[in-house]
């Protein structure tokens, strides 16, 4: 379910995946930013993921829960997915206990890769629109600093 999963009383997509068949909603939101309200779901033996509504959630979280649950149900083998290695260019704050994934825009100057944040909100469709790809925030890091070698999932 796409542009449903919400925070508090706007929230309608855990009742209707509730309807939908046992055992229902396993766990609704995710240690992640952004895609916090996310729902994981077993309806009658099928799996329903409850996307967030903010475009930009529900685009990562597809990327990074959808998309390999339908390769895995296509009998589809895990690949590695190309990155590319940047050294970034601003300061990315995060808090313990939550992975951060952030727009980043690469740049190539004096023959070194940097990967330049694309700040804003996940309801903010330009922050994917202004950028290459994707660095991911470790879980208990804390952000990261400006200076340091990332990895970057391209589009």
């Amino acid at each position: 379910m796409t542009a449903g999963s919400s925070v508090g009383t706007r929230d309608l997509t855990h009742d209707t995946i509730n309807r939908l068949g046992a055992p229902g909603p396993l766990q609704h939101g995710l240690a992640v930013k952004p895609g916090k309200p996310t729902i994981i779901a077993v309806c009658d033996g099928k799996p329903v993921i409850g996307l967030p509504g903010n475009p930009v959630s529900a685009f990562l979280v597809a990327r990074q829960i959808v998309l390999p649950i339908v390769k895995r149900l296509l009998g589809e083998r895990d690949r590695h997915t190309a990155t590319i290695r940047a050294t970034l260019t601003a300061n990315i704050s995060s808090t313990t206990g939550r992975e951060d994934t952030v727009p980043v825009r690469l740049l190539e100057q004096e023959g070194e890769t940097l990967a330049n944040p694309v700040f804003g909100k996940s309801n903010l469709i330009y922050t994917l629109v202004n950028a290459d790809g994707l660095v991911t925030v470790p879980l208990n890091s804390n952000g990261l600093k400006a200076g340091t070698s990332v990895e970057v999932f391209p589009f």
